[in-house]
């Protein structure tokens, strides 16, 4: 029977356990200290003892967020963090699911990172219950950190008041606070402190690639599953591509810009005004260069809350010296096996471009000399522009990122990669305000598989949806314990060869086969590439000035 009290290194937790006495759940245990008033903008410090027995029996709140735009806020997608554990700056906080008996099991521990852009989300929604894996035989945890302009703000002030010269990435520094605390803590739940995998969707999956680019991180996690995103472009000084990354410098602009927009002169100031009139202000006035915006926003339509945001994830040269792809062409990733892969219709509920000639114009205009080509691989209709303009914008930020770090880890590491693609549609019945107009296995698709969490969703689910949740959750498991997904009675999955890449399909009938739209992932080689190039123009020519 698991244990409803444990001990880690900060006092007694009395948790949760289920009637069969197999589980033990415990909520809202502390990583960190809380990030306010002076500790705002800091990293992480460790969490204070406390007297007497803790309860760990309810999910804390969430990081402060901004209101969810329409596309995002069906609750049944798994975004709305906010909306379970309410919000707060007081938001460091994990969770363990264990069916451990004794803490000298060992078992593997799956550290999960929620999804949301790094603006939405939080980790205590019920489609991320780590019970049913538990039962499986892992340790779960799920992992509150700083979110958007509390989390990932850099500023001249902040980064002059560090003994690193750097600010931004507080978010990044959380995750791996909490990988530390971990190491130091897990195998009092049960779980293997030399045995965790870190693993995510989206902005999660995009934590793992960044994790495994940051030497901060090294050591801390010993496998990587990445669904559905990283951030393999190149350095951009530029709002309009929030698939690649600003260095500090860019960076800390945003944060001069955000302080004159709420009226704070200094970082004292800016550290005792309200997250409110810190979120109030719009993205597009803390851009340093306006430019269009992001190419799916459709014409006329009001921009969507985060999407110019600049609070994102930087090169700090701190936690990040350099970009991930530079990282991984120069083999100095965490040397940690690797699964990752992305859906079929990742942009299926995104708002995009809805008629052929702004989709046409679109073309050229974002992708120049390219454009054409890239109008060929992605003709459209009237009947179909909305679903093609989706398509593409996903095949950029999610699939060919994935492709991207798959390909290069299995060149430069020397751990192995598992590539996949999933394709399954679920039986969905979603909030109308997200899907509406989703078609396919959308972004996030396979949350409840992988979770073993179908029930948590009233949807007519069939004997194939089950058997699949048992397939993909059981690789996940088994690449968590062994850094290989295979295991009796499952298909064959081959470890990825950049040079003969294949994939393992989860569809009805999982199995290995030829890596979906190689012209398109081509196409976005040639686009990075060329932004690579006129990034080291620019750079080369500013040195000469």
């Amino acid at each position: 029977m698991a244990a409803d009290t444990i001990r880690v290194e900060q006092g007694t937790l009395r948790g949760t356990v289920t009637e069969d006495g197999a589980v033990a759940s415990f909520l809202g245990v502390p990583y960190a200290q809380p990030p306010v008033g002076e500790l705002r903008w800091r990293p992480p410090r460790t969490p204070a003892a406390w007297e007497g027995t803790r309860p760990a029996e309810r999910f804390a709140p969430n990081s402060v967020q901004p209101s969810q735009p329409d596309h995002l806020a069906g609750g049944d997608y798994g975004l709305n963090g906010g909306a379970y554990a309410g919000m707060s700056e007081d938001c460091l906080y994990l969770n363990v699911w264990s069916g451990a008996a004794d803490p000298d099991e060992r078992r593997p521990v799956m550290v999960w990172f929620h999804h949301g852009a790094f603006i939405y989300g939080g980790p205590g929604v019920p489609i991320f219950d780590g019970a049913a894996l538990a039962r499986a035989g892992v340790v779960v945890v799920t992992v509150a950190y700083r979110l958007g302009r509390l989390g990932f703000l850099a500023h001249p002030g902040l980064s002059a008041e560090s003994a690193e010269g750097s600010s931004g990435n507080y978010g990044l520094r959380d995750q791996i606070c909490a990988l530390e605390w971990l190491q130091r803590n897990v195998a009092a739940f049960g779980g293997d402190p030399d045995c965790v995998t870190v693993f995510g969707v989206s902005a999660g999956s995009t934590s793992t690639n960044l994790l495994m680019a940051s030497p901060a991180a090294r050591g801390l996690f010993h496998r990587a599953i990445g669904q559905s995103g990283a951030l393999m472009g190149p350095l951009a000084d530029n709002s309009r591509y929030s698939d690649m990354m600003q260095d500090l410098a860019a960076a800390e602009q945003t944060g001069l810009a955000l302080g004159r927009a709420v009226g704070c002169d200094s970082i004292e100031e800016l550290r005792r005004c309200s997250p409110a009139d810190l979120l109030a202000v719009p993205p597009q006035q803390l851009q340093v260069h306006p430019q269009a915006p992001e190419p799916w926003v459709r014409a006329g339509a009001p921009v969507p809350r985060g999407a110019l945001d600049l609070s994102y994830p930087i090169v700090d040269g701190a936690i990040l010296p350099r970009a991930p792809f530079d990282v991984f062409a120069a083999g100095d990733q965490a040397d940690v096996p690797l699964l990752t892969g992305a859906a079929a219709n990742e942009g299926s509920s995104l708002p995009m471009i809805e008629s052929v000639e702004d989709w046409i114009a679109h073309g050229h205009q974002e992708y120049g000399e390219l454009g054409d080509r890239f109008l060929d691989l992605f003709p459209a209709s009237p009947d179909d522009v909305l679903d093609v303009s989706r398509t593409s914008r996903a095949d950029r930020v999610f699939v060919w990122q994935t492709w991207t770090a798959a390909r290069m880890h299995a060149r430069s590491g020397g751990s192995p990669t598992f590539y996949y693609h999933w394709s399954h549609v679920p039986p969905a019945r979603l909030d109308p305000r997200f899907a509406i107009k989703t078609k396919g296995a959308y972004h996030g698709v396979e949350l409840p598989y992988l979770f073993r969490n179908l029930g948590v969703h009233d949807w007519p689910w069939r004997g194939v949806d089950r058997s699949l949740s048992e397939t993909a959750s059981s690789y996940w498991m088994n690449f968590a314990r062994s850094g290989d997904p295979n295991g009796p009675g499952l298909p064959s999955w081959s470890a990825f060869d950049p040079d003969r890449p294949t994939a393992m399909l989860l569809a009805e009938q999982p199995g290995m086969g030829e890596v979906p739209r190689r012209p398109q992932m081509d196409f976005w080689d040639d686009w990075y590439a060329e932004q690579r190039r006129q990034a080291a123009h620019e750079e080369t020519g500013a040195d000469r000035g």
